[in-house]
């Protein structure tokens, strides 16, 4: 997955729009554009550390560098399952 597929797949999670996001991480809206379109497949670190703790990531998650994210949705949903299991049980 790219900087930009995460920050969009990040921003969608959470309804924004590209204008929210910019809005949210004081940064341009051109800037997410081209980012998430790849246009731009690398910025300063000041602009993901903004993005970063505006979509509630860590910097290593967003760079690609550690998928904690998706390890915590794969938690969830064995959770969410292990309940409805023991629900059926009852």
């Amino acid at each position: 997955m790219t900087l930009g597929t995460r920050i969009q797949a990040l921003r969608e999670a959470r309804g924004w729009s590209r204008l929210e996001l910019a809005r949210q991480a004081h940064i341009p809206q051109r800037l997410i554009t081209a980012l998430e379109s790849g246009a731009k497949r690398d910025t300063t670190g000041a602009v993901l550390i903004r993005l970063a703790r505006t979509l509630g990531v860590s910097l290593d998650y967003l760079v690609g560098l550690y998928d904690a994210y998706e390890a915590k949705a794969l938690r969830l949903r064995r959770l969410v399952q292990l309940v409805g299991d023991a629900a059926e049980d009852d």
